[in-house]
């Protein structure tokens, strides 16, 4: 699909309404792009300051491969006298605010719904998109396995892309997971929610913020950007509840297992192989069948069900869709072995979406065997609280390695440990994630349960200086037991 066509400068500024304009504005502009390694001649090159790297000193390089106009935020800089130069006070602001404006809106065009929350952000999309039918869906698993993109939310140009794919390729609907990173980093900023979900908050993230406090406030900017005729749905079980009802203007329903919210769910039952319940609706009740397990999917259900009401979709019709989502890809993956060995493999990374899958299995079966690591450059704190979650309430656990990127495998595995090691209870480190995996096996009897935590859909293991591929599945498909 061709791109968009190419617009003036001046097109483009009426998305910036605070901004000082150096030099001419009628200069065409086929592309908009802050990395430099992307910029191809007509480009306008968007100099964002981060932590490791000032896109301002990159802007030479961004010139000679024939960038043909720059936005910044530094007044002091010397550009060749041809080239325009656009001063702001939020560079990451403004390169959202331009990329709506060169992709034409596209999000106006679209029912766009955003979901975010610690855990369940993809399951909720994708249940979300799969009642609204023909969707545009942006999820983790998505970005990782079409798009190689190593992150939740795309960039704010490439969200603005996909819109606009969307909008040309006759789809109605856009689904967007939202962390917390991009609403602090601009990345979602002009987008046009119809719909904004607030799933849950628990710990995570605290190397990128100060405190649950910041890390909770980054999370409500998307509620407090909705338009008034917009619908929040937000988890009522959560504890977050009021700061996040408070934080809106828009119209609000919640979600729960309690007869407190406007959707919750009763004669919940509970199968390895799936859920059943009755949902209650503002519109109506709705008994659901699913075949994905856990009581925390009741409630991600829940929510879906409440995008596809305020779509104005019949409810036998949410029924039929939400029923046919039958597995999620990294997410409570359910194997038997041929020994008769029950294996989950989730995504589960955080001490919440750990403790969560844990209690899970722990309803049907006997004796469950945890292998799990941490993520390296990432959140440490959460590495001991980990550990003591499944220590706690795993029947062993083995502590192994997640992606370690540049940290070292061995350290993080201690750090882990640190949470266990005083509970008194069985547990081996072995980092070899492989290794790991086959030492469950072997201490595994018929009818146990293994859950393997912590990578699910993701298909390689990242190391300081390489990196390998290892996908949980597909190891345990190499072995040629499930």
């Amino acid at each position: 699909m061709n791109g968009p066509r190419s617009k003036t400068l001046k097109e483009l500024l009426v998305a910036l309404p605070h901004r000082a304009v150096f030099g001419d504005c009628f200069v065409r502009i086929a592309q908009i792009t802050d990395d430099s390694r992307e910029v191809q001649p007509g480009a306008l090159f968007v100099a964002i300051p981060g932590a490791q790297h000032d896109g301002h000193h990159y802007i030479g390089t961004a010139l000679a491969k024939s960038a043909v106009a720059i936005v910044g935020q530094r007044a002091d800089l010397k550009l060749p006298a041809h080239i325009p130069y656009v001063l702001v006070w939020d560079s990451r602001r403004a390169l959202a605010q331009l990329a709506c404006a060169f992709y034409d809106f596209p999000t106006e065009k679209l029912f766009t719904v955003g979901v975010t929350g610690t855990n369940g952000k993809t399951s909720v999309a994708t249940l979300s998109a799969a009642v609204l039918g023909e969707s545009a869906l942006s999820t983790t698993v998505k970005n990782a396995l079409e798009h190689d993109l190593p992150y939740t939310t795309p960039g704010a140009v490439e969200i603005q892309r996909r819109a606009w794919e969307a909008v040309h390729s006759g789809q109605k609907h856009l689904v967007l997971e939202v962390s917390a990173h991009a609403l602090s980093q601009e990345r979602v900023y002009g987008v046009d929610f119809d719909v904004a979900i607030f799933t849950n908050l628990t710990h995570d993230h605290l190397d990128y913020y100060r405190s649950m406090e910041e890390y909770l406030r980054a999370k409500l900017r998307l509620f407090e950007d909705l338009r008034p005729d917009a619908r929040a749905i937000i988890n009522g079980d959560d504890p977050h509840v009021q700061a996040v009802l408070q934080a809106t203007r828009a119209r609000v329903w919640t979600y729960g297992l309690s007869p407190r919210s406007d959707l919750w769910a009763d004669g919940v039952e509970l199968r390895p192989e799936g859920s059943r319940f009755v949902a209650h609706t503002p519109v109506g009740d709705l008994p659901i069948e699913t075949g994905l397990p856990g009581e925390f999917y009741v409630s991600n259900i829940l929510a879906a069900i409440g995008v596809g009401i305020e779509r104005g979709l019949d409810l036998e019709l949410i029924k039929e869709r939400v029923e046919s989502v039958r597995q999620i890809e990294g997410r409570c993956e359910r194997y038997r072995t041929r020994d008769g060995i029950f294996v989950w493999i989730d995504f589960a990374h955080s001490p919440d979406s750990l403790e969560k899958m844990l209690r899970t299995v722990k309803k049907f079966y006997s004796r469950v065997i945890c292998v799990f690591g941490c993520g390296g450059e990432s959140d440490p704190y959460k590495r001991p609280i980990m550990g003591e979650i499944s220590g706690r309430l795993a029947d062993y656990t083995i502590i192994t390695s997640d992606n370690p990127k540049s940290e070292d495998p061995e350290k993080i595995a201690r750090q882990i440990e640190s949470g266990i090691a005083s509970l008194g209870v069985p547990y081996e480190v072995i980092v070899d994630r492989a290794r790991a995996i086959l030492r469950a096996l072997e201490l595994a009897r018929p009818g146990d349960c293994i859950l393997i935590a912590g990578k699910g859909h993701e298909r390689t293991q990242i190391f300081s200086d390489y990196e390998i591929e290892f996908n949980d599945r597909e190891f345990l498909q190499g072995l040629g037991i499930i």
